[in-house]
């Protein structure tokens, strides 16, 4: 199964299992051959450098194309082999179409008919060869039921036994006859004692001989029976795995429950079904959504039932002809392959397993009456007709199932410990008939019959979200911990690379200068997606980098045999960035030896025609498992069992023994509970899951005022429970923000009281003692700015208190709504004891206290410029934001030391501080905009300094002829072999790194995401510590007009956060929307750097 892409139960949609799409759908379709799917994480090694190049370069620029074309394009590859998920063989299979599924004449079922199909041959004998079909492909036909007890192998035993048992019983009654006769000729006359002997021998030698025969007699009658049986199961055990049989009696099962099942049940598969549209609409539909779902009275139907090569431990496993059909050349090439490949297993394979395929149909019942249409599984569409953000109009579309085909392969996995099954295992063979019917419900709008293109655009939707689950790809239930109540249960990355990037060398110029820009993006290679980026360092061919990046690694990346890529990129700032070079690690080797990093240097490799690049990369990286969690740290159950008053052991003691059986042996203990052990304190980093299940009751604050005369004795405010038919029902999403920065942003539900979204990521945390998640519930409502409609804050050291993971439901605070958000948060530490300065946010503001001292080396006044003389202005920035201190503030004192007075202190916003530094310009060497050199330059890197901890830096001051090429490279021993630079000196200051947002970052929000984050921010933290500094406005005795001012702006800015005041009619808010937008659309507000994409399920 490694070429298999799983998907795991409750999974949540993310970057990694987005939200499937029509278009995406279709893009997977070829040609009409027969062809080899190998997964998605393969790799095709018959294309070129250049088309490997060429795809990589499109995957890092994003999806391009519209998502509306995925569903033909599948459906053009026609038959195709791929691996089978439950078997684990090379299957052959193909789109369902209605014709296969239907009933008729039962000839084919004859075993006596030569001309039927593998349906009805025996394995390996029977019809000609060329009467067969394709030897790959899954034989029979899924949807031609059949029996067993139809075959005649092996042959039943006709003739009677009936002639055998009487001739035992007359051989019974002779041998009692004989023995009675030789009895009476010598018993008598020879005396008593004699007539004793000879009575007693000759009575027992009778007795002997007729227990004998009866004996024998009842052994013969069991043996046939025996023999009977064994032939029974013999033939069940050959043509039940290539034979599909009609369970009439399990459809009887689901016609009586399926009208007794809650449609709630139906809504998960409603809520895909959405998504799906929802991603793929045209361009002149807004929104749809699915305000009704009903399964009817008319019940799927399981057409057939077979099956499939049951336990990998089997020694018979894999019985591969049970597929094949007993193709000869079949069965060379599996005894060949299993020549080359020995006993060994695949770890998913081993345990126990039982396999099945079932064909499931559905047709609606006949007739198109209203009250007949009922009775069939349907849907209510409101497809919203819109323009710009300006209105929605909306259409209700009746949609009926007419008919659903499709064939599922099933696998079950058998376990010794109750519930005796973990894992269940399924996907389709193929894309899924689907035919409905659409009908729209609005009197103005004509009753065309079944409305080709609606009915058309929801087959296609239907279709597009069982693509996750067609072969290769499956989705697995864990039985085993849904019934133990966790809705998570584990992380699905196994661990997490620790990568360090320190420097690259001798690398190709790419610019007609001579140079290069180069950053470089860690990847999976086959995924493709960048997962981290370093920075840029500007006209360099010997960068230096030193960043540290973690990636997260899942059972998806291991099984699809990922390598771990290094791609070396050339940035262009008017044209695509240019891919120079990379190097390919296989994950596998990687983590061979884990817990440990190690460092390396490779040779950067290239595509199309050069095998090795100009260049060098060395980095270092290590793999670190997850930790086990500490049995010291569960607490006791709530309500323990009570405890036996003696051991396992003893238990089983008999009595007369002496002690316990010493064979008997206690099972080890069962692992901790996650939802009652801790996070351990000793590993703070790790990677935590937030999966955002759905929201109770989520509806809009109401504020407008009772209108009429007779206010006076009626309610205030409306106080019913959420209706999904009231026309305030919020378009919810939600934003999930890890240490003040957005990780993940769910997609868009229309309308709806009861938004089901199971989205959601997995990120690494440095410290989860100090970490923070908060939920952002937005409405994307028209013509507004997606207000906040409730935030939930989460500590984690307060939720993860006493669990690993937790599942509660939390109440929207600091919004303009209410509702209660269902969420599950799992962290699992991994083996990684990172150095306190590596425990921090990534997003910071950098605090400078005064004075800022530099002291010059005496022997290198002579290169010092003026700084060895006289004072100059300092420019202190980050990447992000920059501060200038100027000539004026600096003296020199009586020891020649240069300081700045910089007042109470220098605050400098930053968002990606593992990456970033601070660097000090000092004056400049030219006159005008031509010579803005620096005289000289010092750089302090944020990633070497504690969250929240005053610190005194001492830093070199260098000097160079190409000093702005030192600004971003860091300062190590080979930046001195590679570039021409002097220390001058030493610039000392005290630093501190103030983690999270702060009211400095709003002027430096310049993304939709960092603007969300920081109106977050805003309603959590920000405006209450603008309230506390504001309280302090009378401790003087006096509020000036500065004060007043601000206390009034602080105000304003509550009501416009919270809808209240003007904030609180439409009109405002409308205009504000449109001044925004004016705008942006005349001076588009662009960072001046990348800034990282937020991950969401679409």
């Amino acid at each position: 199964m490694s070429e298999s892409q799983q998907t795991q139960f409750g999974q949540p949609y993310s970057e990694r299992n987005p939200v499937a799409t029509i278009k995406k759908h279709q893009e997977k379709k070829g040609d009409d051959n027969v062809q080899v799917d190998r997964g998605e994480g393969s790799a095709d090694p018959t294309k070129s450098g250049k088309q490997q190049k060429e795809e990589i370069m499109q995957r890092s620029q994003g999806r391009q194309q519209k998502p509306t074309d995925a569903v033909e394009q599948e459906r053009k590859k026609g038959d195709r082999i791929v691996k089978d998920p439950t078997t684990g063989q090379m299957v052959l299979i193909k789109d369902a179409k209605f014709e296969d599924y239907r009933g008729g004449n039962l000839d084919h079922l004859d075993p006596n008919d030569t001309r039927g199909g593998p349906a009805t041959q025996k394995p390996g004998g029977g019809a000609p060869e060329t009467e067969f079909k394709d030897a790959s492909k899954p034989a029979p036909n899924p949807a031609m039921p059949g029996n067993v007890l139809l075959y005649n192998f092996p042959a039943p035993t006709d003739a009677s036994i009936k002639p055998v048992m009487a001739m035992l019983d007359r051989l019974q009654i002779g041998i009692a006859a004989s023995c009675f006769i030789v009895w009476i000729f010598t018993a008598f006359g020879s005396g008593w004692w004699r007539f004793f002997f000879r009575s007693t021998l000759i009575g027992a030698v009778g007795f002997g001989l007729t227990t004998m025969a009866s004996i024998a007699q009842r052994n013969v009658e069991k043996e046939v029976e025996r023999v009977r049986m064994d032939m029974h199961r013999q033939r069940g055990e050959t043509f039940s795995p290539p034979t599909p049989e009609s369970v009439e009696w399990l459809n009887a099962f689901i016609k009586t429950l399926w009208g007794l099942v809650n449609p709630e049940m139906f809504v998960p598969i409603a809520d895909t079904i959405e998504d799906v549209m929802q991603q793929s609409l045209p361009g002149v539909v807004d929104a749809v959504r699915i305000s009704d779902l009903g399964q009817g009275i008319n019940p799927l139907r399981i057409v057939s039932m077979r099956a499939l090569p049951d336990a990998p431990g089997d020694k018979e496993y894999p019985r591969e002809e049970w597929i094949d059909q007993n193709d000869p050349k079949e069965r060379e090439a599996l005894e060949k392959k299993k020549t080359e490949e020995g006993a060994g297993k695949d770890l998913d394979q081993s345990g126990h397993y039982v396999n099945y395929e079932l064909a499931v149909s559905y047709q609606a019942l006949p007739g198109q009456g209203s009250q007949l249409r009922s009775k069939n599984i349907h849907l209510l569409l409101e497809f919203f007709l819109g323009a710009f953000d300006w209105l929605h109009i909306p259409i209700p579309i009746w949609i009926q199932i007419d008919g659903i085909a499709a064939t599922v392969r099933l696998r079950i996995q058998f376990i010794p410990n109750p519930p005796f099954v973990r894992n269940l295992t399924f996907c389709l063979m193929g894309v899924p008939a689907v035919e409905v019917s659409a009908i729209p419900l609005s009197s103005k709008l004509p009753n065309i019959l079944d409305l080709p293109l609606i009915s058309r655009f929801v087959k296609m939707a239907i279709a597009a979200g069982t693509a996750m689950l067609i072969a290769p790809k499956s989705m697995t239930l864990n039985i085993q911990e849904m019934m133990n109540a966790a809705a998570i249960g584990d992380t699905q990355a196994l661990g997490v690379f620790i990568i360090i990037i320190h420097h690259a060398e001798g690398l190709s110029a790419q610019d007609r200068n001579g140079r290069s820009d180069p950053y470089i993006v860690l990847a999976y290679a086959k995924f493709g997606k960048p997962l981290y980026s370093t920075r840029i360092i500007l006209g360099d061919l010997n960068p230096v980098f030193e960043e540290t990046a973690m990636m997260l690694i899942t059972r998806n990346e291991v099984q699809a045999e990922e390598d771990l890529a290094a791609m070396l990129w050339d940035s262009d700032k008017r044209s695509a960035d240019d891919l120079i070079g990379r190097v390919q690690i296989p994950v596998k080797e990687l983590m061979k030896e884990p817990n440990v990093m190690k460092r390396r240097t490779d040779n950067l490799t290239g595509y199309e025609n050069a095998d090795v690049m100009s260049g060098k990369l060395h980095w270092s990286i290590g793999y670190f498992e997850k930790t086990p969690l500490k049995r010291e740290l569960e607490r006791p159950p709530e309500n323990p069992p009570t405890a036996p008053t003696k051991t396992a052991p003893e238990m089983e003691m008999r009595p007369g023994d002496k002690g316990p059986n010493p064979a008997k042996r206690d099972l080890p203990p069962p692992p901790p509970d996650v939802q009652r052990t801790a996070p351990d304190p000793e590993y703070p980093s790790g990677i935590l899951s937030v999966v955002i299940h759905q929201i109770n009751n989520l509806e809009r604050q109401n504020l407008k005022g009772t209108t009429g005369k007779d206010r006076e004795g009626t309610a205030g405010q409306d106080t019913d429970e959420a209706s999904e038919e009231g026309g305030n029902l919020p378009s919810s999403y939600v934003e999930i923000l890890v240490n003040d920065d957005m990780v993940y942003k769910t997609r868009v539900k229309q309308y709806s009281a009861m938004p089901f979204f199971e989205a959601g990521t997995e990120v690494f945390v440095r410290n989860w003692e100090t970490a923070v998640v908060r939920l952002v519930v937005r409405d994307a409502r028209l013509r507004e700015g997606d207000p906040i409609l409730g935030i939930v804050h989460l500590p984690l050291k307060h939720i993860l208190a006493e669990s690993s993971e937790v599942t509660r439901l939390y109440s929207l605070q600091e919004g303009v709504g209410f509702g209660r958000v269902n969420v599950s948060m799992c962290f699992r530490s991994v083996q990684a004891k990172l150095p306190r300065e590596q425990l921090g946010w990534d997003t910071a503001t950098v605090e400078l206290f005064n004075p800022i001292r530099v002291e010059i080396d005496p022997s290198k006044r002579s290169i010092a410029g003026p700084l060895a003389s006289k004072t100059t202005s300092i420019t202190v920035s980050t990447t992000d934001s920059t501060e200038k201190v100027p000539k004026n503030a600096g003296v020199i004192d009586e020891n020649g030391i240069l300081r700045w007075d910089v007042g109470d202190m220098i605050r400098l916003p930053v968002y990606n501080r593992y990456a970033s530094c601070v660097f000090f310009e000092f004056g400049s060497a030219g006159v005008g905009p031509i010579g803005n050199k620096p005289i000289a330059l010092a750089v302090v890197w944020l990633k070497d300094l504690v969250d929240d901890e005053e610190k005194e830096v001492s830093i070199p001051v260098v000097v160079s002829k190409d000093i702005r090429q030192l600004r971003q490279n860091a300062l190590t021993e080979f930046t001195k072999k590679t570039h021409d630079f002097e220390v001058i000196g030493y610039l000392k200051t005290v630093i501190k790194l103030d983690s999270g947002l702060d009211m400095d970052h709003e002027n430096y929000a310049k993304s939709k995401a960092r603007r969300h984050a920081f109106e977050t921010y805003d309603h959590i933290e920000g405006e209450a510590q603008v309230a506390e500094k504001n309280a302090h406005a009378m401790d003087d005795g006096v509020v000036d007009k500065k004060e007043r001012k601000a206390i009034e702006a602080a105000h304003e800015r509550q009501l416009q956060n919270r809808q209240r005041g003007i904030a609180g009619f439409k009109p405002y808010r409308t205009m504000k929307w449109m001044k925004q937008g004016i705008k942006n659309r005349i001076h588009p507000d662009k960072p001046a750097k990348r800034e990282p994409t937020v991950n969401t399920e679409a």
